[in-house]
């Protein structure tokens, strides 16, 4: 059987020159390949413990699908990939989910993805560095400190809670405690990381991951160096003062000055605040998550 990679890749970078890695497609450790006419593709089983950080952005069980398809008819051949992929046995956990990474401007074949009950849930997204605007006069904005760990942790779980709604992200027993590890631990000492005040008050925060410890995504892009915006909250009662855009618009100023040539972040496409206020930041979806439960 020919390989359809290099047709799945011509495809996709016509329409997206700036992805990267649709051009091979290598098993890793734990992968079952699957064929069929114009499409090829890996699948893998993710399972999480409860008591973990990954945890809180999925669910404990995943079925992951990497695929590539080509041909005359790539919605057709990415459907019978599907297929064989949704004919495999899957025990009776609990909570299951199913999870198909495909490239946002690569519209052909998606379809076959929507009729079969999947729905596009995230997004990565990817921004040219460039300076951001100024933010609201009347607002403060900081490196955080240590001391603005239960600030940052407070804020942190706020997040995961609010994103929580659209399905795919969990508040779990255990996240409080693991997102206020993670903050003392790794976030303050070794990202960048800004507090957002208004009158003293702790409004907003951003996180940024810096291009040394980022490279578990960058490789989405073919520039570089790139780094990962992970966090990005403004507290209830400070939406709409402009707190977003002045944390962001430091995140963004702080990456231009340190030589970062694109910002790339995750959101999720069914919130409305973060879909409006991500493309008018200037981004826009490079890949898109597409995901269906299992009961």
């Amino acid at each position: 059987m020919d390989d359809p990679t290099k047709g799945h890749a011509a495809r996709v970078y016509a329409a997206d020159p700036l992805l990267a890695g649709q051009d091979e497609l290598i098993a890793k450790r734990g992968e079952e390949l699957l064929e069929v006419p114009d499409a090829v593709g890996l699948a893998a089983v993710d399972r999480l413990h409860p008591d973990t950080l990954p945890a809180c952005w999925s669910p404990l069980v995943v079925h992951r699908l990497r695929a590539r398809a080509a041909g005359p008819d790539p919605e057709a051949a990415l459907g019978a990939l599907l297929d064989r992929w949704l004919a495999m046995p899957r025990g009776g956990e609990p909570g299951q989910a199913l999870s198909v990474l495909w490239p946002s401007h690569d519209t052909a074949p998606v379809r076959a993805l929507a009729v079969r009950g999947f729905a596009p849930i995230t997004s990565l997204a990817v921004r040219g560095v460039r300076p951001g605007g100024p933010g609201a006069s009347d607002l403060a904005v900081r490196p955080a400190r240590p001391d603005d760990v239960e600030a940052m942790t407070g804020m942190y779980e706020r997040l995961v809670a609010y994103d929580a709604q659209w399905g795919w992200v969990t508040v779990r027993a255990s996240t409080r405690e693991r997102l206020r590890e993670s903050v003392e631990a790794e976030v303050l000492p070794l990202n960048w990381c800004w507090l957002a005040e208004v009158d003293g008050r702790a409004a907003g925060c951003v996180i940024v991951e810096p291009p040394g410890r980022s490279g578990w995504i960058s490789h989405a892009v073919n520039v570089a160096p790139a780094a990962y915006l992970g966090v990005m909250y403004v507290e209830p009662w400070a939406r709409g003062r402009g707190v977003g855009a002045a944390l962001t618009g430091v995140a963004h100023e702080e990456a231009a000055r340190r030589g970062v040539s694109v910002m790339l972040l995750h959101h999720a496409l069914p919130n409305p605040l973060s879909t409006p206020f991500w493309a008018r930041r200037g981004y826009r979806p490079l890949m898109t998550q597409w995901v269906r439960h299992l009961r």
